[in-house]
């Protein structure tokens, strides 16, 4: 999941990174054919969540990180750049950044009290913690 943060996601994508990391975690347990056990009791065994909770807190992560930088920095003019001029005509294309504020808008959030929340870094890892929570339901 190296640099997940900075993926598109698509749920395709993530079905395929889960199946991959269900198969590797029946074999680290010795968990075969014959034996049938649910995905979310091999999560429990592992102590893991999903993959795609695991993408979300790490993207919420970076955002957070990179909302702090200075004002000037490449990585955070890169996140808040919105570009002029029109896209070629068909079917709106799913970028990371609208996918972002998708997600964010799934929290209850705008982007602007995601880029106030991420100033204070107390306000920011209470977020984290309702997202956990979530989780460990």
């Amino acid at each position: 999941l190296y640099g997940c943060q900075t993926w598109k996601t698509t749920s395709t994508v993530t079905r395929k990174l889960q199946t991959f990391i269900n198969n590797c975690l029946r074999r680290i347990f010795n968990i075969y054919w014959p034996e049938k056990i649910t995905n979310i009791e091999l999560w429990k065994r592992a102590e893991q969540s999903p993959v795609a909770e695991t993408i979300k807190k790490r993207k919420f992560g970076w955002i957070g990180h990179t909302l702090r930088r200075p004002e000037n920095n490449i990585s955070r003019q890169a996140l808040e750049w919105n570009p002029q001029g029109k896209r070629k005509q068909g079917r709106p294309r799913e970028t990371w950044k609208r996918k972002m504020e998708k997600e964010i808008r799934e929290e209850g959030k705008t982007w602007g009290e995601i880029r106030m929340m991420a100033k204070n870094r107390v306000r920011w890892r209470k977020l984290f913690i309702s997202v956990r929570n979530e989780e460990d339901e």
